[in-house]
């Protein structure tokens, strides 16, 4: 094996160069992986487009597939060879939210982890510290092919947006958004029998990925009047003083700031709004709704590998059709500038 591997080095905004970097070393308790494939989360469109979440010199990327290709002494019912995926949590273990076991909430969690402090999966080899089987790195049954791998970390936030969302079955849901995330919480709730999935997004590609997802309705944002359609499609939702629509969950996974502020007007009043898109620009928010309507209003970070694994092995969701583009590792700034036109993608991968 090589000392050194190709990687996507950060440098400033839109600023992504492929060089030689060393390979990283494992310790006792760690593993390393061969990376087969990487996906291209919403954050890392941020960070190279913004400078969000992100410092010079990060080698991003945490939604990838790989092989075992070195195993730390320590590390107990890993294997060399063995294809899988995993994400580091750095949390410090010591704060108030880590003494409460809410480790999501730790605020070194961005300092420290799998593509946030350590190094990421936009290089040929990632290292996952104090890899433990289940819980940091996770085996991928043959079911789960290596390109349908890279999305489990994804899935596996829309899984638990879901968990969080609670669905009954009879429920009216809108997922605002039809990226990867968009069209794999749509999927979810369909799996758990809610009576109809409606997407808004103002991409017509991803409107057609939607379609292709299962959604029952779909509808332009771009072109068409999104809260009198849901009045349609849902219903007309009085509240005092107003009326909206009376959608039972919203998701907003588009994160921009006309769907932020929409979602007030098309939850049901004592409905749940589930904000797991991250917007660049502040949304203008009427909190007048939120008295009178009293929606449950939750922001989803986090995901279950476990249930995202089942679901796609047992192909409850798909996301194969949502790969819309592959790059090699060394036209790793083209695949950045793919994935930041929704009008052009929907999923971009590198490979490698």
């Amino acid at each position: 094996m090589n000392s050194t591997m190709k990687a996507a080095v950060y440098y400033g905004p839109r600023d992504l160069r492929v060089e030689n970097v060393p390979l990283p070393e494992i310790g006792p308790n760690d593993i390393l992986l061969k990376v087969k494939y990487c996906g291209i989360c919403g954050s890392d469109v941020h960070s190279y487009g913004t400078g969000l979440y992100i410092n010079k010199g990060q080698i991003m990327g945490h939604e990838f597939s790989g092989e075992v290709v070195k195993v730390g002494k320590n590390v107990h019912g890993i294997q060399v060879r063995e294809r899988g995926t995993g994400f580091y949590a750095g949390v410090c273990g010591t704060c108030y939210w880590c003494k409460n076991h809410q480790y999501t909430l730790c605020p070194d969690l961005f300092k420290n982890s799998t593509g946030y402090g350590q190094q990421g999966a936009f290089a040929e080899y990632v290292r996952i510290p104090n890899a433990i089987a289940g819980i940091s790195f996770h085996h991928l049954p043959d079911e789960i092919d290596d390109i349908t791998a890279a999305t489990i970390e994804p899935v596996s936030v829309s899984a638990y947006t879901v968990e969080l969302c609670q669905p009954k079955a009879g429920d009216q849901v809108v997922v605002m958004g039809a990226g990867l995330i968009g069209n794999t919480v749509m999927q979810v709730l369909k799996a758990s029998s809610v009576e109809k999935a409606i997407v808004t997004e103002v991409s017509e590609l991803r409107l057609q990925a939607a379609i292709q997802s299962g959604a029952d309705l779909v509808i332009n944002a771009a072109k068409e009047n999104v809260i009198e359609r849901l009045k349609d499609i849902t219903g007309v939702g009085p509240y005092h003083f107003n009326e909206g629509a009376m959608a039972d969950i919203v998701v907003d996974a588009a994160g921009a700031p006309s769907a932020v502020e929409q979602s007030f007007d098309i939850v049901r009043s004592g409905g749940t709004i589930a904000f797991v898109g991250l917007p660049e620009k502040k949304a203008q928010i009427d909190t007048t709704k939120i008295v009178h309507k009293m929606p449950r209003i939750i922001g989803a970070l986090g995901g279950n590998f476990l249930s995202s694994i089942s679901l796609l092995k047992e192909g409850k969701v798909k996301t194969r059709h949502l790969i819309s583009h592959t790059f090699p590792i060394q036209h790793a700034k083209e695949a950045f500038e793919t994935q930041m036109d929704p009008y052009q993608s929907v999923k971009v991968m590198i490979e490698f």
